[in-house]
């Protein structure tokens, strides 16, 4: 523990310095038993020590008022509340240094082009404004319709170079198009000269959307509990066998939840070919002829892929993408406000999938190497 005891050290919020001159030893004893209590009660977290992992969180939603007028306007839902004292509130136990803001389902879809182009900039905008108020503690990752292929070049430029963003968010799909598709290409053109980093947030598919079934069904939360999953894997292998991996080689992808279904579904991802995917272990994959547009391999196009630990930080699911991506490729992520990061962080530490080295590069250390704003 720190020498200093400070107001994000102090459950209680008392300050002082231990061992010099002021502090009276009734004083010293007082604090200690203030530091005791927060213990007791698990609201101590040593994160928020100098010595403490600092977080970063990848995976971190916001709804500023002007999106959640947007959604009214169109009479469409979004789940939850969120409010900035209540977000801090749970970065502050959780050691979370530094959470990216981003926004979440259910998008702009149901928008014209131009109502969209407005409601993501006042979004973008809102994101700058939270992360300029609150130095540190947050960063951005900026919306824009990827469909649009104009607004899209506009929003970018503008959420680079004047917002100064960390990155853009898309979809992992717009309408009947995966992030593959061709029309996409003069957008991941100008996001692969600036090396940007782009995050991808599920959503729900057209064809699921359009299935009534769906609607009826006795599955609580459907579509988050399956079709997500099901979209963000069908968006990797889309960019994959498309060869917008290989093409648009600079830009950096981050995939939420642990890559959806991809670690299950790894045998069917290695379609006409076989590889070593745990060392010493040859996996084959389904018979067909060998794919060209990877030239270097399926496998090495989804290791150099980034994945969150969005509510997926138990055991089954991070021991399963451990053993296909290295660890270098896992970043944290909770999904605020949909979870806390306290429930992330106690899973990531009780799955016992992962070491303390690699806890720290999981924490920090592998955002800080692609979102060098926030390196230390």
């Amino acid at each position: 523990m720190s020498a200093k005891i400070d107001k994000w050290a102090m459950a209680g919020g008392a300050t002082g310095t231990i061992g010099g001159p002021g502090p009276t030893r009734r004083h010293f004893l007082a604090q200690m038993a203030t530091v005791g209590a927060a213990l007791v009660a698990g609201e101590w977290s040593a994160a928020q020590s100098e010595a403490g992992p600092r977080r970063i969180d990848v995976h971190h939603h916001f709804k500023p008022k002007s999106y959640a007028d947007f959604l009214d306007a169109h009479n469409q839902v979004s789940a939850g509340i969120w409010t900035l004292a209540a977000d801090l509130e749970d970065m502050d136990k959780s050691g979370v240094a530094t959470a990216i803001l981003s926004i979440t389902t259910p998008m702009f879809g149901f928008a014209s082009n131009e109502e969209t182009r407005t409601a993501v900039r006042k979004c973008n905008d809102d994101a700058a404004r939270l992360r300029d108020d609150h130095p540190g503690r947050f960063g951005v990752f900026a919306i824009f319709n990827l469909d649009d292929t104009e607004g899209a070049l506009k929003e970018i430029e503008y959420a680079m170079d004047t917002l100064k963003c960390d990155g853009m968010c898309v979809f992992s799909s717009y309408g009947d198009k995966w992030l593959g598709y061709p029309s996409f290409a003069p957008v991941y053109e100008e996001l692969n000269r600036r090396k940007t980093v782009v995050y991808v947030h599920p959503t729900l598919a057209k064809c699921c959307l359009n299935f009534p079934a769906l609607f009826e069904s006795t599955v609580p939360n459907e579509f988050s509990m399956i079709e997500f999953g099901t979209d963000t894997t069908r968006a990797i292998a889309d960019l994959i066998f498309s060869g917008t991996t290989t093409r648009f080689s600079d830009m950096i992808w981050i995939f939420s939840h642990a890559g959806g279904n991809m670690p299950f579904a790894i045998e069917r991802f290695l379609i006409g070919n076989s590889a070593e995917v745990v060392p010493g272990i040859v996996t084959k994959g389904v018979n067909h002829a060998p794919l060209k547009n990877p030239p270097k391999g399926v496998l090495y196009e989804l290791r150099k892929l980034y994945y969150d630990t969005a509510q997926t930080a138990n055991p089954v699911a991070m021991q399963a993408l451990k053993q296909v991506v290295p660890v270098s490729q896992i970043l944290f992520g909770t999904d605020y406000w949909y979870r806390t990061a306290q429930e992330t962080v106690q899973g990531l530490t009780t799955c016992k999938v992962f070491n303390a080295e690699e806890l720290r590069a999981i924490n920090r250390g592998n955002a800080e190497r692609i979102l060098p704003r926030f390196r230390t």
